[in-house]
């Protein structure tokens, strides 16, 4: 029940600052009873994780994705340290103690697939420095063999590709999504052409041609227009203004034909960022159930 409220709270169900239910409800929901849900947001509001205010409710207070994940464990550290003073352990030896385990503690394995290799290094240099956590870089070709997906806890793609991934990954809920959007930099390159231009998104699919369509829409004020070019020589000579991605593949030669180029630049949504610490940090008070991961299956160095 405990974990469930907790769930509850980390999944944003209940906003911070926003009133629970009532015990009666929560107990209802939960297949509790009103007296042990009680006890239970009495036992959340000492750990700061809700406030409860008479004749009014209580209510979520905001703290932070760690403190919620950790409430409860200093009654683990207070009975450690007990146990060690009652053997005649040193504070020394408890510490050295503590770093063994600390060190041994599984270390979740996460993937982050992307279907090119360029965005693959780039998306995954920025979700190591938006959110601490190292992951195995992977194109989304090799997810296709399905051995290759069972090393891993968590599978983390763009939301442009979570559908190509879930066809591929029989546990869905070992898929996290990311979002990705233009940066700014990006955008202000393409608010500021010219309304009298033709802006053209060039994408390999036709799914990625209009969404960078869409994408340019929103900030370009002329025409756009969208085309696939899935392989073989470019030629794009006719092309004034071309928006593309790295997924294109395209050579210098290839972006000589068009008057300008820009290739979009992504960077990583603060709240997608939050969302990934939450679930592996949640992953690391779960049994493992990967085999043995893969250190790269990218092929780049």
């Amino acid at each position: 029940m405990r974990g469930e409220l907790l769930r509850q709270i980390l999944e944003g169900v209940w906003q911070p600052g926003e009133r629970l239910p009532s015990c009666r409800k929560l107990a209802a929901d939960l297949g509790s009873n009103t007296n042990t849900v009680n006890r239970e947001l009495q036992r959340m509001a000492t750990e700061g994780i809700v406030r409860s205010e008479p004749r009014r409710g209580t209510y979520v207070t905001g703290s932070s994705t760690l403190s919620i994940l950790s409430a409860g464990l200093r009654d683990h550290v207070d009975e450690l340290a007990r146990r060690a003073t009652s053997i005649g352990m040193t504070r020394d030896e408890l510490i050295v103690l503590i770093d063994e385990a600390y060190d041994s503690a599984r270390q979740p394995a996460v993937a982050f697939a992307e279907c090119n290799a360029v965005d693959l290094t780039r998306m995954t240099e920025l979700i190591a420095r938006a959110t601490g956590i190292d992951t195995c870089p992977v194109l989304i070709d090799d997810l296709v063999q399905a051995d290759r997906t069972t090393g891993f806890d968590l599978i983390v793609t763009p939301l442009f590709h979570i559908g190509e991934v879930l066809d591929v990954v029989e546990d869905e809920n070992r898929v996290v999504e990311m979002n990705f959007v233009a940066s700014s930099e990006t955008l202000r390159e393409i608010a500021t052409i010219n309304a009298d231009r033709i802006v053209t998104a060039v994408s390999p699919t036709l799914s990625g041609a209009e969404r960078t369509a869409s994408l340019v829409r929103t900030v370009f004020r002329g025409q756009v227009e969208q085309r696939v070019h899935a392989s073989g020589s470019a030629d794009f000579e006719d092309i004034d203004v071309m928006v593309y991605v790295n997924a294109l593949q395209v050579t210098p030669d290839d972006l000589a034909g068009p008057n300008q180029v820009i290739c979009i630049d992504w960077q990583l949504d603060g709240r997608s960022a939050e969302q990934l610490r939450t679930r592996v940090l949640a992953l690391n008070s779960e049994p493992p159930r990967r085999q043995n991961a893969p250190e790269n299956l990218s092929g780049a160095a």
